[in-house]
Protein backbone atom coordinates (compact mmCIF):
# COMPACT_ATOMS: atom_id res chain seq x y z
CA UNK A 1 0.00 0.00 0.00
CA UNK A 2 2.79 2.38 1.03
CA UNK A 3 4.41 1.74 -2.23
CA UNK A 4 1.30 2.32 -3.74
CA UNK A 5 0.80 5.21 -2.65
CA UNK A 6 4.25 6.70 -3.48
CA UNK A 7 3.90 5.69 -7.06
CA UNK A 8 0.65 7.68 -6.68
CA UNK A 9 2.19 10.47 -5.22
CA UNK A 10 5.12 10.58 -7.80
CA UNK A 11 3.81 10.68 -10.85
CA UNK A 12 1.03 13.56 -9.92
CA UNK A 13 4.18 15.28 -8.72
CA UNK A 14 5.64 14.69 -11.92
CA UNK A 15 2.30 15.59 -14.05
CA UNK A 16 2.06 18.53 -12.13
CA UNK A 17 5.79 19.86 -13.01
CA UNK A 18 5.43 19.06 -16.49
CA UNK A 19 2.37 20.77 -16.68
CA UNK A 20 4.01 24.04 -14.82
CA UNK A 21 7.32 24.25 -17.37
CA UNK A 22 5.18 23.34 -20.32
CA UNK A 23 3.79 26.47 -19.23
CA UNK A 24 6.58 28.61 -18.44
CA UNK A 25 8.14 27.14 -21.90
CA UNK A 26 5.34 28.54 -23.91
CA UNK A 27 6.07 31.76 -21.94
CA UNK A 28 9.69 32.01 -22.63
CA UNK A 29 8.76 30.73 -26.06
CA UNK A 30 6.49 34.28 -26.18
CA UNK A 31 8.74 36.09 -25.40
CA UNK A 32 11.74 34.99 -27.31
CA UNK A 33 9.04 35.69 -30.34
CA UNK A 34 8.75 39.47 -29.61
CA UNK A 35 12.57 39.87 -28.70
CA UNK A 36 12.89 38.82 -32.69
CA UNK A 37 10.06 39.43 -34.17
CA UNK A 38 9.64 43.31 -32.78
CA UNK A 39 13.88 43.78 -33.10
CA UNK A 40 13.59 43.02 -36.20
CA UNK A 41 10.59 45.12 -37.45
CA UNK A 42 12.36 47.95 -35.37
CA UNK A 43 15.86 47.57 -37.27
CA UNK A 44 13.72 48.02 -40.55
CA UNK A 45 12.11 51.17 -39.06
CA UNK A 46 15.58 52.49 -38.07
CA UNK A 47 16.96 52.02 -41.28
CA UNK A 48 14.13 53.51 -43.32
CA UNK A 49 13.28 50.77 -45.41
CA UNK A 50 11.03 49.97 -47.86
CA UNK A 51 7.20 50.25 -46.56
CA UNK A 52 6.61 47.12 -48.35
CA UNK A 53 9.61 45.38 -46.51
CA UNK A 54 8.18 46.46 -43.04
CA UNK A 55 4.76 45.99 -43.70
CA UNK A 56 5.92 42.40 -44.97
CA UNK A 57 7.70 41.94 -41.24
CA UNK A 58 4.80 43.22 -39.45
CA UNK A 59 2.76 40.54 -41.08
CA UNK A 60 4.63 37.87 -39.89
CA UNK A 61 4.37 39.11 -35.91
CA UNK A 62 0.77 40.07 -36.04
CA UNK A 63 -2.74 37.61 -36.29
CA UNK A 64 -4.70 40.08 -38.11
CA UNK A 65 -7.72 37.58 -38.54
CA UNK A 66 -7.73 36.69 -34.53
CA UNK A 67 -7.31 40.44 -33.50
CA UNK A 68 -10.24 41.28 -35.78
CA UNK A 69 -12.53 38.70 -33.94
CA UNK A 70 -11.29 40.00 -30.48
CA UNK A 71 -12.49 43.69 -31.58
CA UNK A 72 -15.89 42.64 -32.86
CA UNK A 73 -16.03 40.52 -29.34
CA UNK A 74 -14.89 36.69 -29.76
CA UNK A 75 -13.85 36.14 -27.20
CA UNK A 76 -14.62 39.35 -25.06
CA UNK A 77 -11.76 41.26 -23.86
CA UNK A 78 -10.68 40.14 -20.25
CA UNK A 79 -11.70 43.19 -18.90
CA UNK A 80 -15.23 42.65 -20.15
CA UNK A 81 -16.99 39.65 -18.24
CA UNK A 82 -19.71 39.23 -20.93
CA UNK A 83 -20.42 41.04 -24.22
CA UNK A 84 -21.90 40.88 -27.41
CA UNK A 85 -19.54 38.53 -30.08
CA UNK A 86 -20.60 40.85 -33.28
CA UNK A 87 -18.17 38.74 -35.64
CA UNK A 88 -20.61 35.75 -35.81
CA UNK A 89 -23.16 37.86 -37.00
CA UNK A 90 -20.80 39.13 -39.79
CA UNK A 91 -21.24 37.49 -43.38
CA UNK A 92 -17.64 35.56 -44.72
CA UNK A 93 -17.26 38.69 -47.14
CA UNK A 94 -17.55 41.25 -44.24
CA UNK A 95 -15.27 39.49 -41.76
CA UNK A 96 -12.99 39.24 -44.59
CA UNK A 97 -13.33 43.15 -45.70
CA UNK A 98 -12.89 44.42 -41.74
CA UNK A 99 -10.19 42.30 -41.59
CA UNK A 100 -8.62 43.81 -44.04
CA UNK A 101 -9.03 47.17 -42.98
CA UNK A 102 -7.63 46.69 -39.58
CA UNK A 103 -4.72 44.93 -41.42
CA UNK A 104 -4.17 48.60 -43.06
CA UNK A 105 -5.36 50.89 -39.62
CA UNK A 106 -2.96 48.72 -37.39
CA UNK A 107 -0.22 48.48 -39.97
CA UNK A 108 -0.20 52.11 -40.13
CA UNK A 109 -0.08 52.74 -35.92
CA UNK A 110 2.21 50.23 -35.64
CA UNK A 111 5.03 52.21 -37.87
CA UNK A 112 3.86 55.20 -36.96
CA UNK A 113 4.75 54.17 -33.28
CA UNK A 114 8.10 52.74 -33.79
CA UNK A 115 8.98 56.03 -35.74
CA UNK A 116 8.36 58.04 -32.72
CA UNK A 117 10.28 55.46 -30.59
CA UNK A 118 13.16 55.02 -32.75
CA UNK A 119 15.51 56.51 -30.08
CA UNK A 120 13.93 54.51 -27.42
CA UNK A 121 16.05 51.49 -26.13
CA UNK A 122 13.76 48.69 -25.57
CA UNK A 123 13.55 45.86 -22.80
CA UNK A 124 11.96 42.79 -22.61
CA UNK A 125 10.87 42.27 -18.86
CA UNK A 126 9.13 38.61 -18.93
CA UNK A 127 5.68 37.40 -19.43
CA UNK A 128 2.77 35.92 -17.75
CA UNK A 129 0.38 33.62 -18.70
CA UNK A 130 -3.12 35.11 -19.51
CA UNK A 131 -5.26 32.31 -20.80
CA UNK A 132 -5.01 28.89 -22.44
CA UNK A 133 -1.93 28.84 -25.12
CA UNK A 134 -1.86 32.64 -24.56
CA UNK A 135 1.02 34.85 -22.53
CA UNK A 136 1.21 38.43 -22.04
CA UNK A 137 4.87 39.95 -22.83
CA UNK A 138 5.95 42.91 -20.99
CA UNK A 139 8.33 45.34 -23.18
CA UNK A 140 9.73 48.81 -21.43
CA UNK A 141 10.57 51.75 -24.00
CA UNK A 142 13.12 54.13 -22.93
CA UNK A 143 14.01 57.73 -24.92
CA UNK A 144 18.01 57.83 -24.82
CA UNK A 145 17.30 61.39 -25.67
CA UNK A 146 15.20 62.27 -22.69
CA UNK A 147 16.16 59.46 -19.64
CA UNK A 148 14.06 61.60 -17.04
CA UNK A 149 10.64 60.73 -18.81
CA UNK A 150 8.81 57.56 -17.73
CA UNK A 151 9.30 54.09 -19.77
CA UNK A 152 6.65 53.43 -21.96
CA UNK A 153 5.11 50.04 -21.26
CA UNK A 154 3.78 48.12 -24.10
CA UNK A 155 2.56 44.45 -23.72
CA UNK A 156 2.20 41.55 -26.61
CA UNK A 157 -0.34 39.81 -25.87
CA UNK A 158 -0.01 36.08 -28.06
CA UNK A 159 -0.91 32.85 -28.72
CA UNK A 160 0.65 29.94 -29.88
CA UNK A 161 3.03 26.98 -28.62
CA UNK A 162 5.83 25.37 -29.70
CA UNK A 163 7.03 27.51 -32.92
CA UNK A 164 4.18 29.32 -33.58
CA UNK A 165 3.33 32.51 -31.79
CA UNK A 166 1.78 35.13 -32.96
CA UNK A 167 0.67 38.85 -31.22
CA UNK A 168 -3.23 39.15 -31.41
CA UNK A 169 -3.47 42.28 -28.88
CA UNK A 170 -1.49 45.40 -27.88
CA UNK A 171 -1.44 47.24 -24.66
CA UNK A 172 -0.23 50.56 -24.58
CA UNK A 173 -0.05 51.85 -21.00
CA UNK A 174 -2.73 49.38 -19.76
CA UNK A 175 -4.88 50.17 -22.56
CA UNK A 176 -5.42 47.08 -25.07
CA UNK A 177 -6.07 47.91 -28.48
CA UNK A 178 -8.91 45.70 -29.06
CA UNK A 179 -10.51 46.33 -26.41
CA UNK A 180 -10.73 50.12 -27.50
CA UNK A 181 -11.72 48.93 -31.09
CA UNK A 182 -14.61 46.69 -29.32
CA UNK A 183 -15.62 49.40 -27.22
CA UNK A 184 -16.23 51.67 -30.52
CA UNK A 185 -17.40 48.83 -32.85
CA UNK A 186 -20.29 47.79 -30.28
CA UNK A 187 -21.42 51.15 -30.16
CA UNK A 188 -21.56 51.28 -33.98
CA UNK A 189 -23.55 48.32 -34.27
CA UNK A 190 -26.11 48.96 -31.63
CA UNK A 191 -26.82 52.92 -32.24
CA UNK A 192 -29.49 53.13 -34.57
CA UNK A 193 -28.65 54.21 -38.05
CA UNK A 194 -25.16 53.15 -37.44
CA UNK A 195 -24.48 49.09 -38.00
CA UNK A 196 -21.77 47.99 -40.40
CA UNK A 197 -21.69 50.39 -43.18
CA UNK A 198 -21.00 53.16 -40.74
CA UNK A 199 -18.13 50.87 -39.12
CA UNK A 200 -16.45 50.47 -42.34
CA UNK A 201 -16.71 54.14 -43.10
CA UNK A 202 -14.82 55.20 -40.23
CA UNK A 203 -12.36 52.55 -40.93
CA UNK A 204 -11.86 53.79 -44.56
CA UNK A 205 -11.59 57.40 -43.41
CA UNK A 206 -9.27 56.77 -40.63
CA UNK A 207 -7.09 54.86 -43.20
CA UNK A 208 -7.02 58.03 -45.22
CA UNK A 209 -6.40 60.28 -42.33
CA UNK A 210 -3.26 58.34 -41.73
CA UNK A 211 -1.82 58.19 -45.84
CA UNK A 212 -2.87 61.79 -45.74
CA UNK A 213 -0.21 62.50 -42.62
CA UNK A 214 2.31 60.56 -44.65
CA UNK A 215 1.77 57.53 -41.89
Amino acid sequence: MRIRHFLRTAMFTLSVTTVAFGAAADVAGAQAFVEKEHGSVKKLVEAGAAQAEITKAIDGFVDYNALAQRTMGKPCPPSVPSCTNHWDTLTPEQQKEVTGLLRILVDKNYRKSLQKTKTYDVSYQGGKEAGENTSRIRTSAKSKEKPRDPAVQVDYVIIGTGSTYKVVDIVTEGSSMTKNYYDQFHRMFTTQGQGYPYLVQKLREKIAKKEKEGN
